[in-house]
C-alpha cells in the first residue's frame, strides 16, 4: 500500500480535553463515503460494508439501493460513529471491482487488488462529517461467443461503451487461440472473491490465482499489455481493461477442422461488436493468437466486403494459425480444398496489419532445420509403420506436444491416418452433414459371378451407390436453398450493424459476408471432389503465417510470388515481425520471458499502438 498526504500536517484525533477544553465522552460523527472507478466515474453501492469505530462497534451505512451508477447511488452515509480511529471493512467484492484506492481530504492511499480485504481500510472519524472516496477498478469485459445467445449479448453494454470512451476513447480487443476452454476466474489471494487481474503466483498454482482457460489468457494478456504501456505494477490507477473474446476453439487436440468452422462462426458474431465500437467513435486495436486469427480475419473480411474501410487501427496477428497467403487480395490463390484459406477483403478493414511469427514455434511448423513436407510424401496409410502408430496411441504427452515432436502440428491438420487421431476433414464434415450420410462408398464393384441373376436392388454395392447419389442430390439442393435464402439478409444485417445469419450447410464459407448461388455450386463441386478422395486432399496445406511469415510468397524470384502482399509490405500496410530469435514456443507470450516482453509486447505491439496509433487507455 502507498499513501500520500495532501496537507502539510496530520489532523489530530485527540479529544478536546487534551487541549484544555472539557473532555467530551463518546462524541459521535458520520462518514460520507463515495465510490468511483479509477476514471472518477460514480459506481453504485450495492453493499457498502461496515465501519468499526473507536469503541469497537460495527456500523452499517444508509444507501440509496439503486443499481444505476449515478452520484446519488454512489454514496453511503455511516452515522453515529464514535470519533477516533476506525476501519472500513469492504464486503466481498463485486466481480472484478477490486479496491485500489481510498482518498480523504488529507491522504491518498493506493492498494493492490485484494490487499485491503482482510485488514480493512484505516480512517479517522472526526467531528462533523468525514468525507472519503473508495476507488475500484471497473469490472472486466468478456464477450462469450461460445453459446447460442441473443444478439445483444455479443455487444458491449452502454456502461461498457462509456468506459472505453472515457478511457482514452480507444479499446483493445484480444482473441485467444485454439484448444482453449472458457474456464473461470481465479481466487483473490486466499479469499473467496474472484480475481480478474493478474497475481504473481510465486509458489502458488497459477490457475488458482489467475484462473483457467480463456480467463487465464485474459488476465495474463491484460496485465502484460498494461505493463508494456507504462503501468508500474503498483499504482493501479492508470490500469486499463481490454475486451476479451471467448470462442469455442476447444474441440480436442486434433479436431482442427471443427475448430476452424467454430472460429469462422465466432468471427461472424464479432463483426457487429467492431461496428458498435467504430460507430461510437472508439478507436480499435485487435490482437489475436494462433487460430484466433481466423476469428479476427473472418470479421474483418466480412466488414471489408460490405465497405467498412480502416475500421481497425492496428491488427496484430500473433503466431497466426492461418495460411501464409491468408491476407492476399486474390481468392484464386486459395489452395484450401473447400475454399476457406484466404480472406481477400480483410486488409481493407485494418489500417495496419502486424504479423508476429517465429520459426521457433514447434506447433505451427517443424524445427527450422528440417523439411516441412517430409510427412506429406509419406502420408499414405501403407507407409506408416505399426510401431509408429502404436507409439502415438500410447503416448502420455498431450496431443499438441506429440504432434509437435513430429515436426509441427499445424501442417498435419489434414491428416486422415492413423484413424485414432480423429482429425482431418472427415470427422468435421460428417458431423456437419450427419443428416445426409453416407456421402462416400468403396468404389469397387463386386465380381460378376457374385451378382449373377440378382437385380441391382438386392446387391449391397448398388444399393449403397444409389443411396449416396440420393444423399448428394438432397444435400446439393439444400445447400443451394440456404445460399439463396441468406444471400440478401446477410448483407442487410451487416449494413445495419446487426448479427448476420450464420450459414449451416455452408459453414465452411462463413468467412464470407454472404454466399451467392454460384459460389455455393462451386463449393458443392469442391466437396464432391474431396469426397471422391475419401476426404483426403490432394496437396499439403500451405505453411502457417505464424511460422514462415511472408517470406516465401514475397520472394520476387519465387513461383508463388504475390505482388499484392509484396507491395503491402513495402508501403508499410503489412508489417512482419520475425521473433525466431526470442520466441521459442507457440504460447510463449502468455507467461513471457523478459526478452519476449521487451521485444514483442513493448516494441512490436505497444510502441506502435501508442506512437503510431490511437493509444492504449490513457497512455
Amino acid at each position: 500500500m502507498t499513501a500520500t498526504s495532501n496537507l502539510p500536517f496530520s489532523p489530530s484525533t485527540a479529544p478536546l480535553g487534551a487541549h484544555g477544553a472539557p473532555t467530551c465522552k463518546h462524541e459521535t460523527a458520520s462518514v460520507l463515503l463515495r465510490r468511483c472507478d479509477n476514471l472518477g466515474r460514480p459506481r453504485a453501492f450495492i453493499n457498502a460494508g461496515s465501519i468499526k469505530d473507536e469503541s469497537g462497534k460495527f456500523v452499517t451505512a444508509e444507501i440509496q439501493k439503486g443499481t444505476e451508477h449515478t452520484p446519488e447511488n454512489a454514496e453511503a452515509r455511516f452515522a453515529q460513529l464514535v470519533t477516533g480511529k476506525a476501519k472500513w471493512h469492504w464486503p466481498a467484492e463485486p466481480e472484478g471491482e477490486h479496491l485500489i484506492g481510498f482518498d480523504t481530504v488529507s491522504e491518498q492511499r493506493r492498494f493492490a487488488p485484494g490487499e485491503a480485504l482482510s485488514e480493512g481500510v484505516e480512517l479517522t472519524v472526526i467531528q462533523g462529517e468525514r468525507k472519503a472516496t473508495a476507488i475500484h477498478l471497473p469490472p472486466p469485459v468478456v464477450i462469450d461467443l461460445r453459446e447460442e445467445t441473443p444478439a445483444s449479448t455479443d455487444l458491449l453494454t452502454n456502461e461498457q461503451l462509456d468506459y472505453f470512451r472515457a478511457n482514452g476513447n480507444n479499446a483493445l480487443v484480444f482473441i485467444h487461440g485454439y484448444n482453449v476452454p472458457h474456464g473461470e476466474w481465479g481466487k483473490l489471494g486466499w479469499h473467496s472473491s474472484k480475481a480478474t487481474v493478474w497475481q504473481d503466483p510465486q509458489t502458488v498454482n497459477d490457475e488458482y490465482l489467475n484462473g483457467a482457460g480463456a480467463h487465464n489468457w485474459a488476465v495474463h494478456m491484460e496485465y502484460r499489455l498494461n505493463r508494456a504501456a507504462g503501468f508500474d505494477g503498483e499504482n493501479w490507477m492508470p490500469y486499463s481493461r481490454i475486451i476479451n473474446i471467448s470462442w469455442p476453439g476447444n474441440t480436442g487436440a486434433t479436431d482442427f477442422m471443427q475448430a476452424e468452422l467454430n472460429a469462422m462462426a465466432a468471427g461472424r458474431r464479432l463483426a457487429p461488436l467492431l461496428q458498435q465500437l467504430a460507430g461510437a467513435g472508439i478507436a480499435i486495436n485487435l490482437i489475436s493468437h494462433s487460430l484466433g486469427a481466423r476469428v479476427a480475419l473472418t470479421a474483418l473480411n466480412i466488414l471489408g466486403t460490405v465497405g467498412k474501410p480502416n475500421m481497425v487501427d492496428h491488427l496484430f496477428l500473433w503466431q497466426p494459425a492461418v495460411a501464409d497467403n491468408a491476407l492476399t487480395n486474390d481468392s484464386n490463390r486459395d489452395v484450401h480444398p473447400l475454399g476457406l484459406g484466404v480472406f481477400p477483403s480483410a486488409h481493407k478493414t485494418a489500417r495496419k496489419i502486424v504479423v508476429l511469427h517465429s520459426r521457433g514455434d514447434g506447433i505451427l511448423g517443424p524445427d527450422s532445420n528440417e523439411s516441412n513436407d517430409w510427412w506429406w510424401r509419406l502420408l499414405s496409410p501403407a507407409s506408416w509403420a505399426v510401431a509408429e502408430a502404436w507409439g502415438l496411441a500410447t503416448a502420455d504427452d498431450p496431443m499438441d506436444e506429440i504432434l509437435g515432436k513430429l515436426r509441427g502440428a499445424y501442417d498435419k491438420k489434414w491428416w486422415t491416418f492413423p484413424s485414432f487421431l480423429d482429425n482431418g476433414f472427415g470427422p468435421a464434415i460428417e458431423k456437419l452433414y450427419k443428416n445426409y450420410l453416407p456421402l462416400t462408398f468403396e468404389a469397387r464393384p463386386p465380381a460378376p459371378r457374385m451378382i449373377a441373376h440378382r437385380p441391382p436392388s438386392e446387391v449391397p454395392y448398388f444399393r449403397l451407390k444409389n443411396k449416396v447419389k440420393e444423399n448428394w442430390a438432397r444435400l446439393e439442393k439444400d445447400i443451394l436453398t440456404e445460399a439463396d435464402a441468406l444471400w440478401q439478409p446477410c448483407i442487410d444485417c451487416l449494413r445495419k450493424g446487426e448479427r448476420p445469419p450464420e450459414y449451416t450447410l455452408l459453414a465452411p464459407l462463413n468467412h464470407r459476408a454472404s454466399i451467392s448461388p454460384q459460389v455455393a455450386r462451386d463449393y458443392v463441386l469442391r466437396l464432391k471432389k474431396l469426397a471422391v478422395n475419401n476426404w483426403f486432399p490432394e496437396q499439403a496445406p500451405r505453411p502457417a503465417l505464424g511460422y514462415v511469415g511472408f517470406k516465401k510468397i514475397t520472394d520476387e524470384q519465387g513461383i508463388e510470388f504475390d505482388r499484392f502482399l509484396y507491395e503491402s509490405m513495402n508501403n508499410g500496410s503489412f508489417i512482419p515481425v520475425d521473433q525466431s530469435q526470442w520466441l521459442s514456443s507457440h504460447s510463449g507470450m502468455r507467461i513471457p520471458s523478459e526478452e519476449v516482453f521487451k521485444r514483442s509486447y513493448e516494441t512490436a505491439i505497444m510502441r506502435r499502438i501508442i506512437s503510431e496509433g490511437e493509444g492504449f487507455g490513457q497512455y
